[in-house]
């Protein structure tokens, strides 16, 4: 497997708490998906975007686009077509992060590469503030694509349960002042959160 990263933005949902179109809508001077892109880049050295509709990469700038497989709904079908592009890249791990999650951490790929490194029988390693996990940011074996398969024919839907059955490791951030893994999922969150500085 090649030692080159991947990083793979969900895209797929229909932002219905948002009113649609989530990856353009504006949080301060750039789009959702746009500084999910810039996030992405930052680190990896490929990056692409995973979408259940062209539309959802409209205006986002420069990333190969992955198309969310039929008939699977929510970010498992996103991770599907993350795991099923790095295969075919030849790549080791992907990375997953959501498109409306603005704030993460410099050192998310670091952080969760060394758990995985620590943890040989776990297939992937998911992000935790202390009180919750996050399941979207997530670094994944490709290995693991055959399991996400297999659970995702039997019908269910849950990152948090195909992360389980994946082993996976947890890593925490807890510094609560930087509420690093935020979801901006409302009209009110673009409004009254303040955006990150970008260059």
């Amino acid at each position: 497997m090649g030692s080159e990263r991947l990083c793979v933005v969900l895209a797929g949902g229909a932002g219905q708490r948002i009113g649609g179109r989530k990856p353009q809508r504006l949080f301060g001077d750039r789009s959702l998906g746009a500084l999910a892109l810039s996030l992405a880049a930052g680190f990896a050295d490929h990056v692409a975007l995973a979408v259940r509709d062209p539309a959802q990469a409209e205006g986002l700038g420069p990333a190969e686009l992955l198309f969310d497989p039929p008939g699977i709904e929510g970010p498992l079908a996103g991770v599907l077509s993350a795991l099923t592009h790095g295969a075919r890249m030849g790549v080791a791990q992907v990375l997953t992060i959501p498109c409306d999650t603005p704030r993460l951490p410099d050192d998310l790929y670091t952080r969760l590469a060394a758990a995985l490194e620590q943890s040989p029988d776990a297939l992937a390693a998911r992000a935790s503030d202390g009180a919750h996990d996050h399941p979207a940011c997530a670094l994944w074996r490709v290995e693991a694509l055959g399991p996400v398969q297999r659970y995702a024919h039997t019908g269910r839907r849950s990152l948090h349960g195909a992360l389980s059955e994946l082993n996976a490791a947890t890593v925490e951030w807890s510094e609560p002042d930087m509420d690093w893994f935020l979801n901006i999922n409302t009209r009110d969150q673009l409004k009254s959160t303040t955006p990150p500085i970008t260059d």
